[in-house]
C-alpha cells in the first residue's frame, strides 16, 4: 500500500505590510515578468537554462524603466 502526503495550507500573515514604495516594485516586476513569460512562450530552452534567460531578460526590462 503506497503512502499518502496530507499537506495542509493555511493562510497566515508574517511579517509587516508591504510599504508604498515595495508595492510599486512588486507591480513593475509582475508586469515584467508578465510581459517576458508571454515572450518565453516559444522557446524550446528547458530547465536551469530557461531560468537563467527569464531572469536576464526581467532584470533587462527593469533596468530600461
Amino acid at each position: 500500500m503506497p503512502k499518502q502526503l496530507k499537506l495542509i495550507l493555511r493562510e497566515t500573515p508574517t511579517g509587516l505590510k508591504p510599504t508604498q514604495k515595495q508595492a510599486a516594485q512588486r507591480e513593475q516586476f509582475s508586469r515584467a515578468a508578465k510581459e517576458v513569460a508571454l515572450e518565453m512562450k516559444g522557446t524550446t530552452l528547458k530547465g536551469a537554462a530557461r531560468v537563467k534567460a527569464f531572469n536576464a531578460s526581467i532584470s533587462q526590462r527593469l533596468k530600461a524603466r
